[in-house]
């Protein structure tokens, strides 16, 4: 089985996927929301391999390709210490990770709204908390944007009205 099967295979029978989600940046000054319709959502992320984990904290990131690409690269950032990648090709299918940390009880990320306005992606959140129930889990929200026009772009992560995250990418034309 291919390496990437392997490892995600748990993480990907055990996600929700909501009802298409991909748009081209936004005029310059006009605010462009993105359809929540293909956001994945995952309370294992990584699968159940929360042994080896560096930073397992609140974070957001950008990758490439689908879901399940951009699960095997969030499970190599912080299981086995894999560099983040802030460079990008226009012709790239780009993801955005939203990845809350690790839980003792049965928590979850619920993507609430997603703008891009001036190369800037705006994405609300609210986190949902079970302490009820005893699974360990590594809530995260996957939220395809496409392929993007060259530029750099800044990602801000709201929690809330509060902005709790930000970070920054490049997308390269050619």
């Amino acid at each position: 089985m291919h390496r990437i099967g392997k490892i995600l295979l748990p993480a990907m029978i055990l996600f929700a996927v909501l009802p298409l989600a991909s748009f081209a940046a936004a005029e310059s000054g006009e605010e462009k929301v993105l359809s929540l319709e293909n956001v994945t959502l995952s309370c294992y992320a990584l699968g159940g391999d929360v042994k080896t984990l560096k930073d397992p904290v609140e974070a957001v990131y950008v990758t490439k390709g689908d879901a399940v690409y951009a699960l095997f690269w969030l499970k190599q950032m912080l299981t086995e210490g894999k560099r983040e990648q802030k460079y990008f090709s226009m012709k790239d299918t780009l993801c955005i990770t939203v990845f809350r940390g690790f839980f003792p009880g049965l928590s979850k990320v619920s993507v609430k709204k997603v703008s891009l306005k001036d190369n800037r992606f705006d994405i609300y959140v609210e986190y949902l908390d079970n302490p009820e129930y005893s699974t360990p889990t590594q809530p995260a929200a996957i939220i395809p944007v496409g392929q993007l026009s060259p530029g750099a772009y800044t990602v801000n992560l709201f929690v809330g009205n509060e902005l709790r995250k930000t970070n920054g990418f490049k997308v390269k034309g050619r």
